[in-house]
């Protein structure tokens, strides 16, 4: 595995008396704050030293700037980048987080990638128990060269293709849906600062659904995988949403429900980090007040050639892939990705949920020091 260099003057102590307060925005690198100007509405985030021992942190619904923390050592450490904090030892694979993502497409509890460490969305507001905080600035200071091409592309889907190890990379977590890269190549090509995703083109499978289910759990080498029992704790996850659909009074739809408060801010952070790696920003608005009409379709196909063929690289996984997770998360061998593949594509009508989940996590593990389980991820 290629050795990471992590540069340590990105962190920065901050001092706060009890009581005070400053602004979140006031510890973002330039290209960040930048952004602010493009945008009609005065972006909010605040950190207040409620004691001795407690911080406070708030951010306005319309923050949309990315933002995770971590607790060690009675420190709060916060960050832009969900990778900074490998630097500080938070290099664990959130194995619940990976379960969530296959079987319901998001996370509960904000979890991210790297376990411990919370995402904050736009509107949350929470309460840390700490003695310190440290922001930290970017640091890994060498990273891997994922912008590379993989092919010479000539068609828009070898394009997209390429793209897939560098938005994993820019977003640190695996994805389940081409649609990341294509927003990505949207938002790139933007003449300007303030890109509008149709919300019609937003990945529509998510939540508990017992075809991808299927899916899943065959790709699994086991009902039980690194002490997680799949089929229970996919139970009390789906529970758990079932019982804040019910405290919410049922007056939505339960997937109308479960879209709005946990799918689409959860997509919304993942977009906003792709905006300000490109100096923009994006806002999802109804199909009817996009400027520019036209969705983002499916470009991946069983007959693309085998170099840009997502099927066909899953299945490569298995020979060529991380080990742990070819052989010990999933296990993957032609036969039986083969029917992982064919059952793919009765569930999602051309979508390629296993395929480009399984290949952007690979990407993640071989290129970064995570460690997964009880074994490093190399």
């Amino acid at each position: 595995m290629k050795q990471m260099v992590y540069d340590i003057s990105g962190v920065k102590p901050v001092t706060l008396a009890v009581g005070a307060e400053f602004s979140v925005l006031d510890l973002y690198p330039d290209k960040y704050k930048k952004l602010l100007s493009t945008s009609e509405v005065k972006h909010k985030g605040v950190i207040q030293r409620s004691d001795r021992n407690c911080f406070h942190i708030k951010v306005a619904d319309l923050f949309n700037l990315p933002l995770y923390y971590f607790t060690l050592n009675e420190q709060l450490f916060i960050s832009a980048k969900l990778s900074s904090f490998l630097a500080v030892g938070a290099d664990k694979v959130d194995l619940n987080y990976l379960v969530e993502l296959e079987y319901f497409g998001f996370p509960t509890e904000r979890k991210s990638l790297l376990e411990n460490v919370r995402m904050i969305f736009p509107g949350d507001e929470v309460t840390i128990t700490a003695e310190s905080l440290i922001w930290l600035d970017d640091t890994l200071a060498t990273e891997p060269n994922l912008k590379a091409a993989l092919v010479k592309p000539q068609s828009r889907g070898e394009a997209l293709y390429n793209l897939l190890p560098m938005v994993a990379s820019q977003l640190f977590t695996p994805f389940d849906h081409v649609f990341f890269a294509q927003v990505f190549e949207q938002v790139e090509a933007c003449e300007e600062l303030l890109c509008e995703i149709s919300k019609n083109s937003l990945p529509r499978k998510f939540g508990f659904n017992r075809q991808r289910s299927d899916i899943f759990k065959a790709a699994h080498k086991s009902r039980k995988v690194e002490g997680i029992d799949l089929k229970n704790y996919v139970r009390e996850i789906n529970d758990q949403l079932e019982s804040s659909w019910e405290a919410s009074g049922k007056e939505q739809d339960r997937d109308v429900y479960l879209a709005e408060y946990l799918y689409h801010p959860f997509i919304l952070f993942h977009l906003n980090i792709l905006a300000a790696e490109l100096g923009k920003e994006v806002r999802i608005v109804d199909e009817s007040n996009l400027k520019e009409k036209g969705g983002l379709n499916q470009i991946f196909s069983l007959d693309d050639s085998p170099i840009v063929n997502v099927y066909e690289s899953f299945q490569r996984v298995f020979f060529y892939g991380n080990r742990w997770l070819s052989r010990i998360w999933f296990f993957i061998p032609p036969m039986i990705s083969a029917k992982i593949i064919k059952r793919q594509q009765k569930y999602s009508e051309g979508e390629q949920h296993v395929c480009i989940y399984a290949l952007t996590l690979d990407y993640l593990l071989r290129f970064y020091p995570l460690k997964v389980g009880n074994v490093t991820g190399d």
